[in-house]
Parts: structure tokens; sequence; C-alpha cells
């Protein structure tokens, strides 16, 4: 590296430092850096992050503990490893050198991946709602649609109905199976990451078979396959019925997006690291309550997927009419819709975005009043 290439180099990190938001390509100054300017340059992904999250921050006053931590930050998963700026000398060894800008989003999502999720683990999880159980209510089994199964459970809890006890009624949240895969994976990332969407439907499709959580017959012949003590629930607007409540929150039926589920299964991986196994469902769950609402529909199951998909249905509701559970709603309802998804995958610039926007927003993480 000569004297000239240093400097600057050098002084565009202090000027990123500073909240500045000049391209690389585009820094005129080749003066020397600001005394105690580090020699040491970051790579091409935190610098860019930085002057993207710059550019979020708009005209706030520079932040340089916020600075300080992206640039110190370590990418995350499989990937490249930190790439040197264009234009200064190299040894022959080690990747390429790049000008900022044309580092994808994936490369800059594995460090600001990192950076939600060390704020994560620093708030904490949130407390979970709980009330005294009062043992003469109806008790109950969820298995099913996991994203509705989910909230239902600590809504429940919070009422003093915890599942479980002695001879509980099966309560099988059904959707159309194409929503339920999709739920199924958003709730997975979540939970304790995934592959990739494309990735993970592959994969059942490859061995015909559905997940554990999406197969209503066998889930409830898990549980309990004495008939009378059993629902198939298709029609949710009869549940709160069916759990012995007058009613509940048209929030519990809500379905993350593309973005914030594929940015929680990259944030699952890092927490991973960072926590004891069993603290993570906690911290996961409270991420699910409070990660902005973005307006990115939920992922939807491809055309290419379209006839296994409905093939599977076809199978599961067959098992369920041999049974002869009990239904609640109509077993057609388990086909798939019609529609191809309009979503079939997460955009990894919408998902920077919404990454972006949780490091420089504190407010998903000072709120007390979160989500159901």
């Amino acid at each position: 590296m000569t004297g000239d290439s240093s400097a600057s180099a050098a002084g565009w990190v202090e000027h990123l430092r500073q909240g500045g938001t000049t391209p690389w390509s585009a820094w005129p100054d080749r003066t020397a850096p600001a005394p105690g300017a580090a020699p040491l340059l970051p790579g091409a992904q935190q610098l860019e992050l930085l002057r993207r999250i710059n550019l979020a921050r708009g005209s706030a006053a520079p932040d340089q503990g916020l600075a300080d931590r992206v640039l110190a930050t370590t990418a995350a998963g499989r990937g490249k490893a930190d790439l040197p700026l264009l234009g200064l000398p190299t040894t022959g060894f080690g990747p390429a050198p790049v000008d900022p800008a044309t580092v994808g989003a994936h490369e800059l999502l594995r460090v600001a991946s990192v950076l939600v999720a060390d704020d994560l683990v620093a708030l904490g999880a949130d407390p979970a709602p709980a009330r005294w159980a009062r043992p003469w209510r109806r008790r109950f089994r969820l298995v099913g649609d996991p994203v509705l199964a989910t909230g239902l459970r600590e809504h429940l809890r919070g009422l003093g109905r915890p599942e479980g006890g002695p001879r509980p009624h099966v309560v099988a949240l059904g959707a159309p199976l194409d929503e339920l895969l999709a739920r199924t994976w958003t709730q997975r990332c979540f939970e304790h990451g995934s592959k990739p969407w494309a990735e993970w439907l592959r994969f059942w499709r490859e061995r015909d078979q559905l997940p554990a959580r999406v197969d209503l017959a066998d889930s409830v012949r898990r549980w309990h396959p004495r008939r009378p003590l059993v629902r198939v629930v298709t029609d949710h607007d009869r549940l709160p019925r069916e759990l012995g409540v007058r009613s509940l929150p048209s929030s519990l039926a809500r379905v993350p997006g593309a973005d914030q589920a594929e940015l929680a299964r990259r944030v699952a991986a890092v927490v991973g690291l960072r926590v004891p196994t069993a603290e993570r469902p906690s911290l996961m769950r409270t991420l699910q309550r409070r990660i902005p609402d973005s307006g990115v529909a939920p992922v939807g199951v491809p055309a290419r997927e379209r006839d296994w998909v409905a093939s599977s249905a076809a199978r599961m509701t067959r098992q369920l009419t041999r049974a002869g559970y009990p239904v609640v709603g109509d077993l057609a309802d388990l086909a798939p819709r019609s529609a191809p998804a309009a979503v079939t995958g997460a955009d990894d610039e919408q998902v920077l975005d919404l990454a972006i926007r949780m490091v420089v927003d504190p407010a998903w993480r000072t709120e007390r009043q979160v989500r159901q």
C-alpha cells in the first residue's frame, strides 16, 4: 500500500465514521487522514454497509459508536472474506479488490444480521405473559399451522389456559397446504433457523413427504388417535368455540413477510452462537413480536412445486377422511390455492433495507407495547 493510497483510503473511512455518504469511487480527498485514524482498513462489506446506514440516518448527528460497531463486525455465515478496496496495492493473494458499491446485498446482510442479532441479545427476551392456571377449563392441544398455534398458545397461557393436561382435546389447525408449508418454514426461521425457502421446499418434495407440523393426520395420530377428542379446524372463525373462549385477537393470524422471515433465519444462526440453546427460542419469539412491518407478503409456493403440493394435499385429505375425525369447516379447504404465489422467496435488497432500518431505528428495542 502506497502512502498516497493509504492516506486516501483512511481518509474515506474517517469520512464514513463522521456520517459521510460519498462512494469510494467518487472520493476525491487525497490528503492525510485525521490524527488517530486507524491504519488497518475494514472490508468493503463493512464500509459499504456503513455508507448505507449513513444514508438511512439522513441528517441525524453522526453516531461514531454505531460506526465503530459496523466496522468491527465480522460477517457471519458462508460467503467471502473481508474484501479489499479497489485501487489499492495488493499482495497478489486473497480475494480480489472491489468497489464497495458493487458488493451485493447478500454479502452486506452477512454483516447486518450480526448487528441485529447482537442488539437482540442485548435486549433480552420479553417476559412471557401468564396467569394462574384454571384447571376446570377445557384442556387442549394445538397442532397444525405453526404461526397460528404459537400465537394461540401464548395468548391462552396469558388467560390462564396453558396447553396440555389430562385428556386434552386435540385441535388441528388446517389451511391450504401451500400456506401451511409457507407458515411452517416461516415459524422455523423465528425459532432456530432453517434452510432457505426454496431449498427447504425442495428437500421435502424430493422425499415426497410433509414436515411433521404440516402433516395434520400424522400430528393428530401422534397426540391422540381417539376421534371424540379430536377436531380438524379449517374454519378459523369457529376456533374460539373449540378452545372455550369468547373471541381471539385478529392479530394472531398475522404471518411475517418474506423479508422478515429471511432476516430472522439469518439472525437465528448468529443468536445460536451468542446464547445457550435453551435461551434462543424466547429471544427469537421476542424478535417475532417486535420486528417492524415492511408491507412485504409472506413467501409462497413457486409454480414448479405446485403439482407436488396439490397431490400431497389430496393424500392428506384422504387420510383424514378415512380416519373419520370431526371437521370444523371443510377438508376441501386443505387444497392449495389455485393462483400462483406472487412472492416465491425473499429479495435480498428488501431484507437488507429491513435490517438497516432495525440497526438505525432503536424503536423496536425500546417499545414496551409489543404485538401479540
